[in-house]
Order: C-alpha cells, then structure tokens, then sequence
C-alpha cells in the first residue's frame, strides 16, 4: 500500500509543478493570466490521476488471519479474502496478496487451525508461496509479537487482520504498546478487518481487553507475559465456556 501512496503523491507534487509552470503573472492592472495551456492540461492529468490513486482500493503489503477456533476461523479467512482485488476479479492465480496465518500449530498437523485455514485459503485458489505461517504462538499477546517478527523481516508496514472487534481493539493496545518499545517501527498501520461478533466473545473481549490494558500499564508487554492476572483471565474464560455450552 505504501508505493500506491508514494505515487499518488508523487503525482500530486508533479501536478503543482505544471500548474505553477502554467501560470505567469503579468502585470496589467490586477489581472494574471494562465500562459500555457498545455502545462495547465497537464497539471490536471496528473491532479486527476493523484485522485484516482488515493480513492483506488488499496493491497494491503500482508493480512494476518489469528487462529479461534472453527467457525471464527471461516469467518476470519472469508474476511481476509475480501480484501484481495485478484480473487475479486476472478484472477485469484494474479493475486500478489500476502497472508499470514498466525497461530500454534497442533498435531496432527492434518488437523490443526492452520492447515484448515491454510487449506481454505488455497479453495480460492490463493498461490502456496503467497501464504505465510507463523506457527508458535497460543494467545493474542504471542500472535502480536512473533507476528511482528515475521512481519518486520518481510518489511511489511500496513497489515490488515481479520477478527472480531473486540479482538481486534486488543490487538491495537499491543501494537501501539510494541511500537512504543521499538519492537515495530512506529509507522506501522494496522487496518481492522472486522467479523462479526457474538455475546461470548464479547464477554472475552471485555476481560481480556481489562487485563491487558491493566498489565501494559504497569510494566509493557514484559509484565503481560509474566503477570499473574494471566491465571486469573483463563479461569474467567474457563467459567464463560462452561455457561455458554
């Protein structure tokens, strides 16, 4: 998404260079007259191409799809392919979008989140070399920093990840937290690519999102790893699972 954004301004900078050009005060009375007509044509081309750029659908530089559990993860993967122009246009085999499956991988393999993720992601004909795996990671905080890791050595600046709302708020807490240590670099944009959201999730979502908030701010993303409150959150979420079968 960046160069689309580099050349939409690059554009827009060459616009104000012919309209200047095009323009030549001349001194009588208090008129200025246009000089060129062709530096003015010009200068519209390119203010008009400037506009369709930054108004186009943007590609996303990668979309991160986090693990759930199997509905979400459907609804996660569905999510993400809205977003990729080429399966839009019903060239999926012309999709350069990069996805990113973030979560453990179980054994069987066969079996496991990411291999149905992976395996409904290739049902629409997305490119194996255009799916990426991250593969350790068992919570929102883990997906957030070895997904950064990965993402980071791809160069990656602006990802979208597909979740639920409030999943997808935790998500930002973490990152600005990890921007703020150096993890990412500071112009790293995430872009919300909401599912829906039932009443379960939204009483996880609740109290997670309390427990993080509290955790960063009183000690980072160090204390979240090693906080006690960590024991706390999965009894509550126990206790949810229970009452919602």
């Amino acid at each position: 998404m960046r160069h689309k954004h580099k050349k939409g301004f690059f554009f827009l900078i060459i616009s104000a260079i012919f309209l200047l050009i095009s323009f030549k005060p001349t001194i009588t009375g208090a008129v200025v007259g246009i000089s060129s007509e062709f530096s003015y044509i010009i200068s519209t081309v390119f203010f008009l191409a400037s506009v369709l750029i930054f108004a186009s659908r943007q590609t996303l530089d990668a979309i991160m799809i986090p693990t759930g559990d199997y509905e979400t993860d459907k609804q996660r993967t569905d999510r993400a392919i809205q977003e990729d122009k080429g399966v839009k246009e019903g060239h999926p085999k012309k999709s350069h979008q990069v996805y990113l499956i973030s979560g453990r991988i179980d054994k069987p393999i066969k079996t496991s989140q990411v291999n149905e993720i992976y395996k409904r992601l290739r049902s629409y004909g997305i490119k194996p070399k255009n799916i990426r795996i991250e593969g350790k990671s068992k919570n929102t905080l883990e997906n957030v920093l070895f997904s950064l890791e990965k993402l980071k050595k791809m160069g990656v600046h602006d990802i979208g990840i597909a979740s639920y709302p409030l999943h997808l708020d935790r998500f930002e807490d973490l990152i600005k937290e990890a921007k703020k240590e150096g993890i990412i670099y500071k112009n790293f944009r995430v872009h919300r690519l909401e599912t829906p959201e039932n009443l379960k999730q939204k009483l996880y979502g609740i109290i997670h999102r309390a427990v993080y908030r509290y955790e960063l701010a009183h000690g980072g993303l160090k204390n979240v790893r090693k906080s006690r409150l960590q024991q706390i959150k999965r009894k509550l979420t126990k206790t949810i699972d229970k009452i919602s079968k």
